[in-house]
């Protein structure tokens, strides 16, 4: 009976063959993939295995004070949860925030601002995180949530059509650091590119819910459509270079090429 491998160097040769004709060719491609009507075929409501997830949170830093505050009222006052990005993604975003050392950053879609505190937690006390909310009476919670956070002072949320607005700080010549996109999926593509101009050239953009173009029901839900066209808009797109992560529902880290 062959002796099972004692080192990792000899687990690396045991399961070579194995590995690279089965797994590794599927792990770099060469040229860009061909654009597609539909996303392929994906029959599962998660991207994980079950537990997969679950394991993950457990072994992220705890949500901060302020992301279980917003946490507590979205359910309280009834709203719905799964709009809120969770306590896994809002630590990415903080640490993202901080790793750029973003001073400003953009949310597109507030919701009851889940993603707007976890900026505002990763950006010095001088910084800004301006949120866009196109519904007043989501707005008004999202206001309340602020109020009762350490971080209030630096979030400044706008209510108003996201376009509409985001043309307006076009206009103005305003400009971020961190771009964040999670509002309605019919309209990410226009989110995109004028979000492009209120990018620094050394910002980054990052769209949430990319994934959900296969967990979203192909045949009947627009949002799935939509989501795979922007996301062939984005790997077609020249300025920019793109990373497409297996977060939750997909997070898709956008860079403008320098």
């Amino acid at each position: 009976m062959k002796e099972p491998a004692t080192t990792y160097e000899e687990w690396i040769i045991a399961e070579q063959t194995k590995r690279n004709d089965t797994f590794w060719q599927k792990n770099v491609i060469s040229e860009i993939a061909p654009d597609t009507e539909k996303p392929a075929k994906f029959d599962k409501f998660s991207l994980f295995q079950e537990g997969a997830e679950n394991y993950a949170l457990a072994h992220t830093t705890v949500a901060s004070d302020n992301v279980q505050v917003a946490n507590k009222i979205t359910e309280k006052e009834k709203m719905f949860m799964p709009c809120m990005v969770g306590a896994m993604e809002s630590q990415f975003l903080k640490m993202q925030c901080m790793i750029k050392g973003a001073k400003r950053c953009l949310d597109i879609g507030t919701f009851t601002g889940m993603s707007a505190i976890a900026m505002a937690e990763g950006i010095p006390e001088d910084g800004e995180v301006v949120t866009l909310e196109c519904y007043e009476n989501v707005a008004k919670v999202a206001q309340q949530i602020f109020n009762e956070t350490s971080v209030s002072k630096k979030i400044n949320l706008k209510v108003g059509q996201a376009n509409e607005l985001m043309k307006q700080m076009v206009a103005s010549g305003e400009k971020f650091d961190v771009i964040f996109i999670d509002a309605d999926k019919e309209n990410y593509v226009e989110y995109y590119e004028l979000g492009l101009q209120l990018l620094n050239k050394d910002g980054i953009m990052m769209a949430d819910n990319s994934l959900c173009a296969l967990l979203y029901d192909q045949g009947s839900d627009v949002r799935s459509k939509k989501l795979h066209d922007f996301n062939q808009h984005v790997k077609n797109d020249k300025r920019t270079e793109q990373v497409v992560l297996t977060v939750r529902e997909g997070v898709t880290l956008i860079k403008p090429v320098q």
